[in-house]
């Protein structure tokens, strides 16, 4: 069964047609109605596989979401959600967004609400940016550190003094522990690294350079 915009289309070509032509016999054109007919419903059925594979996208990114949430388990987060009391249309400030397991959580207790998460880990980032599809207009992902903050809430627009809460979880995650080639780790075998952002800052000591310093 056709739906009402592709009925519109047909209905608008065969009255361009009657017009144009001052035949008032619906019956002349059949082929005409069925070739259009046939050409919107192949669009609808192209339609619909788009939106499956639309579907199915935000699926696997679910997928991936979970996994990489069932790497770092966030602390206390009821008991974050329960101090910030997110209310629709709010905004907050996540500062240590790791693998975004409070701004996931803040997200899921109310509608509309905006967040911006920080994150100075590039690694983070990249997991704030795959959420912000899951949440669209809903998270903004930010890449640097504290005293960045100000200047980047700046630049996306954000207003002073219109924050409605701001999350600060500080210290070393599973996301560089559990990453031996980070070097946070006293458990693995790994360089002395334990530059939360070293990719971004190459010429940034490592811990290795501080020791033998």
């Amino acid at each position: 069964m056709l739906r009402y915009p592709y009925f519109c289309r047909i209905y608008k070509e065969f009255l361009s047609c009657w017009l144009e032509s001052g035949i008032f016999n619906l019956g002349v054109w059949p082929k005409k109605i069925h070739g259009t007919a046939q050409r919107n419903n192949e669009y609808e059925v192209q339609e619909q596989r788009d939106q499956t594979g639309t579907q199915e996208k935000h699926r696997s990114q679910d997928r991936d979401f979970e996994a990489i949430a069932k790497l770092h388990i966030p602390v206390m987060v009821d008991e974050v959600v329960r101090c910030l009391a997110p209310q629709k249309g709010q905004i907050f400030l996540d500062m240590t967004f790791g693998s975004g397991g409070h701004t996931r959580a803040i997200l899921q207790k109310e509608s509309d609400i905006t967040l911006y998460a920080l994150d100075r880990d590039p690694a983070a980032y990249a997991i704030a940016e795959q959420l912000s599809e899951l949440y669209p207009k809903q998270i903004r992902a930010m890449l640097g550190q504290f005293s960045q903050a100000e200047a980047l809430l700046m630049k996306a627009g954000v207003q002073p003094g219109t924050l409605d809460g701001v999350l600060l979880d500080l210290g070393c995650s599973s996301m560089q522990l559990d990453a031996p080639e980070r070097g946070f780790s006293l458990r693995k075998d790994g360089p002395l690294d334990m530059r939360m952002d070293g990719g971004r800052y190459p010429d940034m000591p490592t811990a290795a350079d501080v020791v033998n310093a």
